[in-house]
């Protein structure tokens, strides 16, 4: 186990509206805040359409939805670079759900809601040979 201890800096509010993507939109704010180098994020809403992938062990196999979902669930964090690693949860009219790891492409029909909780120190990926992922680069720290 490797872990780190991180002090809560900022928190940010953000609402996406009709057409935003909701990955793009977040890289594009963290492009606008800089000083973010690590941090968590959530969100709420809704999407007209979304990409949701499954890591099957070698890559991320990928599905579109094109429907209106509920966005049950957005849950991620932030690394340097500007990386963002988001899963969430959408429920369908039937109230069944999906989910996964979410990527450009989910796109918001009325509105999102998203919180940035900024967190320093930042923090760094690095590929791990094992899982050919880019894991959280933790110390062992005190």
């Amino acid at each position: 186990m490797k872990f780190i201890k991180q002090d809560l800096s900022k928190i940010y509010l953000i609402r996406l509206n009709n057409g935003d993507d909701i990955m793009e939109s977040v890289i594009d704010f963290l492009e606008f805040k800089p000083s973010i180098k690590s941090g968590y994020i959530n969100g709420i809403g809704a999407v007209s359409s979304a990409v949701i992938g499954f890591y099957d062990g070698n890559k991320y196999l990928k599905t579109r939805f094109t429907e209106n979902l509920e966005i049950l669930s957005l849950l991620g964090n932030i690394t340097e670079g500007k990386i963002v690693h988001t899963h969430g949860i959408f429920s369908r009219i039937d109230s069944s759900c999906i989910g996964g790891h979410i990527f450009s492409g989910c796109i918001v029909s009325f509105t999102c809601e998203i919180t940035i909780f900024a967190t320093e120190p930042g923090v760094l990926r690095k590929l791990d040979p094992d899982t050919n992922l880019n894991l959280l680069d933790l110390p062992n720290e005190n």
